[in-house]
């Protein structure tokens, strides 16, 4: 998870997607901001969609051991940031379930980005 190992999260970014991006290309050293809130349209990397959320993208180095493929997370909950870790096969009842039940949800319809009590976003 984007914010920090095991423990609950204080807020739920927005999900982009249920399964990892396939990065082709990626040259060695280069600098990356991987999108941590799930609003960017430029996914899986940070276009400031992020302002006024909370959340801040991940800076990240490609390794400097070349690859030809890399397995990036798109739904924002991984462990290992920016890598995929899996996460994604259990999150989709997950996220219905915080959001069914999200103490905000009344506040959902006038939500103008992101509900970080579950994230909820407007046009899901």
């Amino acid at each position: 998870m984007a914010e920090g190992g095991s423990e609950k999260p204080t807020k739920y970014p927005a999900v982009p997607q249920y399964g990892p991006y396939t990065i082709r290309d990626l040259k060695p050293g280069e600098k990356k901001k991987w999108c941590s809130c799930g609003l960017s349209k430029k996914q899986p990397w940070c276009d400031d969609s992020h302002k006024c959320t909370g959340f801040t993208p991940l800076l990240w180095t490609v390794p400097e051991k070349q690859q030809k493929l890399y397995q990036i997370c798109a739904c924002k909950y991984t462990r290992k940031p920016p890598y995929c870790d899996g996460t994604h096969v259990n999150l989709p009842c997950d996220v219905l379930e915080r959001q069914k039940g999200c103490a905000q949800q009344k506040e959902h319809s006038n939500c103008q980005k992101l509900c970080t009590s579950c994230g909820f976003i407007p046009d899901f």
